[in-house]
């Protein structure tokens, strides 16, 4: 009897373990967001990389006067006596001849404000990078209590666009907070998803925010969400991005989205050094922005390619960020010399 009873009490703590595991793993599976309070980092957890400004190399940072920097016909390097050897500039200078149109770059430190420019003002089509800075105007605006994430939208047809995203592939009627809206236009590069923040908040308030950062790029109408960008506009828009991470946990959130995206053509060159992106590919160019966190040097990277150039918009700015990457592995040398 005894050895019945123990039989059965064995069998009822394996039975009990085992729901307690299916109980537990459900609720992982289906709690989005996996929260550490004590540095205040919020991430999916199905993300691969998580952010801190614990993890910068700077304790503070104070923005860099991009506007007030001039920069020649020629590459371009400021604020610095680092002059790039002269087989890497002859390589570079010879890609840029021999791809055939136009193209541009640019590196900003952000440790201490060195910069590297080439066509820094050309503009050219956002595409889909257009979608960072609309998506930082969303997040500063939760960050100042002006609009709640968790606010649902419903999907309509009106909001159809073809190109990237699943969105459209909802049923109408399906409803999206302004979390999953931003998280999806970032990440899945959805165009649906931006196409639902635009039409819902407009771009009064966007086009204050982008005079307040300086650029010259990058405004939108009430009835087109696409723009025209050049590489300093798109970068005083990171570096804005950049600075909100270190004034508030939802620029931590936001930076953690970035860091995330499906499409990031650094990941493709520098696998090895996590970074924040937001590419475009648009039918005149193709466009990588965002930020290298390098170990010692974190920059700020922008590399646009017209297409019709003898390899392909694409291959070239994947050609272009290897160069970025040769150049700031030079830099960080000669800082050590």
């Amino acid at each position: 009897m005894k050895k019945t009873n123990m039989l059965l009490f064995t069998c009822f703590n394996l039975i009990f373990c085992l729901i307690t595991i299916i109980v537990c793993t459900s609720y992982n599976n289906n709690n989005s967001y996996a929260i550490n309070e004590k540095t205040t980092k919020i991430t999916n957890i199905h993300e691969d990389s998580l952010f801190d400004v614990a993890d910068y190399p700077n304790e503070s940072f104070t923005p860099i006067d991009l506007n007030s920097k001039i920069y020649g016909d020629d590459i371009t390097i400021l604020d610095t006596n680092y002059r790039i050897s002269d087989k890497l500039l002859n390589t570079i200078k010879e890609d840029i001849t021999n791809y055939g149109q136009p193209v541009s770059f640019y590196i900003v430190s952000l440790k201490d404000g060195m910069t590297i420019g080439y066509n820094v003002d050309k503009y050219f089509e956002t595409a889909s990078s257009i979608k960072a800075p609309y998506a930082l105007y969303i997040y500063k605006e939760i960050a100042n209590g002006n609009i709640d994430e968790s606010k649902k939208l419903i999907y309509t047809k009106n909001y159809y666009k073809t190109g990237t995203g699943i969105i459209k592939n909802s049923e109408e009627g399906t409803e999206y907070t302004i979390e999953e809206l931003v998280k999806y236009s970032i990440q899945e590069s959805d165009n649906v998803a931006h196409n639902m923040l635009h039409k819902t908040f407009g771009v009064n308030g966007y086009n204050n925010m982008l005079k307040n950062i300086g650029t010259k790029y990058l405004y939108l109408t009430p009835n087109n969400p696409w723009s025209y960008t050049s590489s300093r506009s798109s970068a005083l828009v990171w570096q804005e991005i950049y600075k909100f991470s270190y004034e508030s946990p939802k620029g931590i959130e936001f930076m953690n989205i970035l860091v995330n995206g499906k499409y990031n053509y650094f990941k493709e060159i520098i696998p090895n050094k996590l970074s924040a992106s937001k590419t475009g590919f648009a039918s005149l160019d193709v466009i990588e922005t965002g930020i290298v966190f390098d170990d010692e040097y974190p920059y700020i990277a922008i590399a646009v390619a017209n297409k019709g150039g003898t390899i392909g918009a694409y291959t070239e700015v994947l050609k272009l960020i290897n160069y970025i990457n040769d150049v700031m592995n030079e830099y960080k040398e000669f800082k050590h010399n």
